[in-house]
């Protein structure tokens, strides 16, 4: 099983190999290391690593958290893909059937993301949220989709109906001008990294420009 964990390290000499190798002594495999940033004498990696079971993981975020100056926070599995292409295959999935590809950017988001499940929202020109056209599999419902942040590229602090806790990462992601966004959901975490959110405004302006006469219509 492939997960991310995502921790914070002090950035001098023998942090990383400690961590690798606490990693190491636990039986999980590293798969690919992330360096997300680098500021203030700390650096911000993701950790991608092949792990038996959840029980297996929690072993490894308990070593870790208990090795000086390492902060672990969060862990997503199953994790995103790691071959570094899977938005590329998406943007061409979308783009290849453009009549339907609002419905493909729903649907193919999460996996290629790193997300447990999406929704596309509609704004009105007052700014206000006035529907939910479409949510991924695993999406536990519109209902559930509630945003009242404007129509920008951000992280959002999510909680679902009946809840007291926010979901673990959300992602407001503009397609094009409006009046549609994505929303990507994280139950568990980690939170959008500003790198990943970067990355998502991209290919919300290319579905958007690309698919305005469909969207529109």
């Amino acid at each position: 099983m492939l997960a991310r964990v995502r921790i914070s390290v002090p950035d001098r000499p023998g942090s990383l190999g400690s961590v690798t190798t606490t990693i190491g002594h636990t039986g999980a495999d590293i798969v690919k290391l992330d360096v997300l940033e680098n500021e203030a004498g700390r650096a911000l990696d993701d950790v991608f690593v092949d792990v038996r079971d959840p029980a297996h993981l929690a072993v490894v975020r308990t070593r870790l958290e208990a090795l000086h100056g390492v902060t672990v926070s969060g862990v997503q599995h199953p994790a995103p893909p790691i071959t570094g292409h899977a938005d590329l295959e998406l943007l061409d999935q979308v783009l290849s059937w453009p009549e339907r590809g609002l419905q493909t950017l729903v649907d193919g988001a999460p996996h290629a993301f790193g997300a447990d499940w999406s929704a596309l929202v509609e704004y009105a020109a007052s700014g206000e949220v006035t529907g939910v056209p479409a949510v991924s599999v695993g999406s536990p419902g519109p209902g559930h989709v509630v945003v009242r942040s404007p129509l920008r590229l951000a992280p959002l602090r999510m909680t679902a109906p009946g809840e007291t806790e926010p979901y673990g990462g959300t992602a407001l992601v503009p397609i094009g001008t409006g009046p549609f966004a994505l929303v990507l959901v994280r139950t568990g975490g980690p939170e959008f990294h500003r790198s990943e959110l970067w990355r998502l405004g991209q290919v919300g302006q290319i579905v958007g420009t690309a698919l305005t006469p469909v969207s529109h219509d």
